[in-house]
């Protein structure tokens, strides 16, 4: 039995095949997240040549099927399993197609099932850090994330997280965590930060950041939580968390152009040098 463990924002886990080659493409990004815990999340892994089934519009996401008592049964055109949905440790079963995307995509579902439990939310969002604390920027599919990171990322900012992150509650206060994942360069895996503030875009022809009241900010950000199957043990969770972090972390509603300007109306002050 081969296995490679690592953890994600502090969640042990375990993924496991009856051969090194059926993880390898895994653990060339995971293996840098070592952990001797024991798994919270144990998952194994099938790898197999295909499925005959065509791309569904639930992509990226997995369709829900009957399942037993505390399980979960999801499939989508390159993978299929079971996900246990009780509380941790949790294990999972997945055959998975050849693609090392399609693996990962099954690890993501599965984790966004035990993260619930172990007090954090896998998001669809950019952060950048500035003077110790995170800023999170998420929203709609071509909003913004990755363009007003990328403008914030100078001194005395950092870009520190793109497409994914996560945000977990440790004790009294919530913290960023960027995962491990396999995606672009460039991106600052296993970076944390405390956070201090989330914004949800919007493109303008001005910078604008306005307050939002912790009711409205709740809808927002459950439009932008990655789970990618309704459950609803996990469903509860998940309302519980986002209700939390809305309540204790300053939400806004962000106006910008896609100028570094914006970085006046976040507090951000570059040195004149900078800025030229």
């Amino acid at each position: 039995m081969a296995e490679v463990r690592f953890h994600i924002a502090g969640l042990p886990v375990a993924v496991r095949a009856t051969d090194n080659s059926q993880i390898a493409d895994l653990a060339a990004v995971y293996h840098r997240f070592p952990t001797t815990a024991p798994p919270a999340l144990t998952i194994d892994v099938e790898r197999v040549t295909g499925f005959d089934r065509e791309r569904g519009a639930e992509y990226p996401g997995f369709r829900r099927l009957l399942g037993a008592g505390q399980t979960l049964r999801v499939e989508r055109f390159d993978a299929e399993g079971e996900v246990d949905t009780g509380e941790l440790p949790l294990s999972a079963r997945f055959r998975v197609g050849p693609s090392a995307n399609s693996l990962e995509a099954c690890v993501r579902i599965a984790a966004s099932v035990a993260l619930a439990r172990h007090g954090a939310l896998i998001l669809h969002a950019s952060a950048i850090e500035t003077a110790g604390k995170a800023l999170v920027f998420t929203g709609v599919s071509g909003a913004g994330k990755s363009t007003i990171s990328a403008l914030l990322d100078r001194p005395p900012a950092r870009k520190i997280g793109d497409e994914l992150i996560v945000l977990r509650r440790d004790g009294g206060r919530w913290t960023v965590y960027v995962p491990p994942y396999l995606g672009p360069p460039g991106i600052e895996h296993g970076a944390s930060a405390p956070l201090d503030a989330i914004h949800f875009l919007v493109q303008a022809l001005h910078h604008a950041r306005d307050p939002m009241a912790p009711a409205a900010a709740v809808r927002e950000l459950l439009r932008h939580v990655l789970i990618y199957v309704a459950e609803p043990r996990t469903a509860e969770h998940i309302l519980g968390l986002v209700a939390d972090v809305t309540s204790q972390v300053p939400c806004y509603r962000l106006e910008f152009r896609r100028d570094p300007d914006v970085a006046s109306v976040l507090g951000i002050a570059y040195p004149r040098e900078a800025s030229l």
